[in-house]
């Protein structure tokens, strides 16, 4: 049964929005995923270069073969694999053009990222952004021409879990605790300055 998240300002959306990395396998209606992607698209980029693609993935016999390719998180994870029958219902890649300028298109990607993960949350739908991934396993399976760069995958999916960020002021290590996943939140006072450090 999916987790309901509440309908939020845009702010609020920011500060409630978590990593989800269990869900319910409930298909997710492909309209969605082409509206993440073009809102990732609509974005902000460096220089306008525009040296994104996206690869959406939601047959769930491809996702399948991707999974072993992927990492969910080391801190609550030992062999970082999703939990069975929990897995996600769809996947984005992100991909980089070839040529694209290394000191621009890392902010694209960030950008591209932050606005699936919101577009999703607002249709209620879970996300986990992965760096940690077998790139050149990926590129074959997905057949990606060699010249691309798979930057990032998005996990997505309606949430089975509600994980909850807290304001902290000690080391902010992510960590599951009565089947809750808690993600500590460095407080606004000790990282915000003003006018200089």
């Amino acid at each position: 049964m999916a987790v309901q998240m509440p309908v939020m300002n845009l702010p609020d959306a920011i500060k409630q929005k978590r990593t989800v990395r269990i869900y319910t396998r409930e298909a997710i209606d492909f309209p969605i995923l082409q509206e993440c992607v073009d809102c990732a698209r609509s974005g902000s980029s460096a220089r306008n270069a525009q040296p994104l693609e996206y690869i959406i993935i939601d047959d769930p016999a491809v996702i399948g073969k991707l999974l072993p390719y992927l990492y969910f998180g080391g801190l609550i994870s030992e062999d970082g694999a999703p939990r069975t029958g929990r897995e996600p219902a769809a996947l984005i890649a992100i991909l980089v053009k070839p040529g694209a300028d290394p000191n621009y298109y890392r902010y694209d990607v960030g950008i591209a990222a932050q606005n699936i993960a919101l577009v999703a949350f607002d249709h209620r739908i879970g996300t986990c952004m992965m760096g940690a991934i077998k790139r050149d396993e990926l590129k074959n399976a997905l057949h990606v021409p060699g010249e691309y760069l798979l930057d990032l995958m998005i996990a997505m999916g309606y949430p089975a879990e509600h994980p909850v960020a807290e304001d902290s002021t000690g080391e902010p290590k992510y960590y599951r605790q009565d089947d809750v996943l808690h993600v500590p939140k460095r407080c606004l006072e000790s990282i915000s300055h003003r006018n200089g450090f």
